[in-house]
């Protein structure tokens, strides 16, 4: 009979601290344990997670393959997760990373925000993805005041705030307005 680990809790628990792929995650899930774990139960655990849209797909770990030239197959293991930060704050810090001297944090903070964008696009019926790049590349060049106030804005929007929906619908608005002119 299978063990119950609460390995979802456990994979939340580890993503708290930064971004790891499949691989780390087990690794670190047996350590923390100090007993045999299957794949199986990791990859299941993963899988609610991600259906239960807490965690996501953020990266792709290239090392996994160890100086191999030709790749013929994608190995799970090197599959990056992330959780999904869904607070304004946590959100907001999303906003700060975009503008980090490191590269790679930068980017996964942009994939992040990008899903939840995404999302709340799908949330409120509204199809038009592009609308994140023109309102992101808008926010790089506005001044610090206003720039201030619209990421506390967008935080609040993308976040799963009570009327988080209404304030992403009126942002979207006034983008779209603003881009007509």
């Amino acid at each position: 009979m299978p063990r119950k680990y609460n390995l979802d809790q456990l994979i939340l628990r580890l993503l708290e601290d930064s971004d790891l792929s499949r691989r780390e995650i087990a690794e670190n899930i047996r350590k923390t344990l100090e007993r045999p774990v299957s794949d199986k139960s990791i990859n299941e655990a993963l899988m609610k997670l991600l259906i239960d849209d807490k965690i996501q797909v953020v990266d792709y770990d290239i090392s996994v393959y160890n100086g191999v030239e030709r790749i013929q197959s994608i190995k799970s293991d090197g599959i990056v997760f992330t959780i999904i930060r869904k607070d304004p704050f946590e959100i907001g810090m999303l906003f700060k990373k975009i503008e980090s001297d490191d590269t790679q944090e930068a980017e996964r903070a942009l994939r992040k925000l990008r899903r939840l964008f995404k999302t709340k696009m799908i949330l409120t019926g509204m199809r038009d993805y592009t609308l994140f790049n023109r309102i992101i590349h808008e926010m790089l060049i506005m001044n610090p005041t206003n720039k201030e106030k619209i990421i506390q804005r967008l935080s609040w929007a993308l976040s799963d705030e009570e009327d988080s929906l209404e304030k992403f619908r009126n942002l979207i608005h006034y983008f779209k307005v603003k881009h007509i002119r």
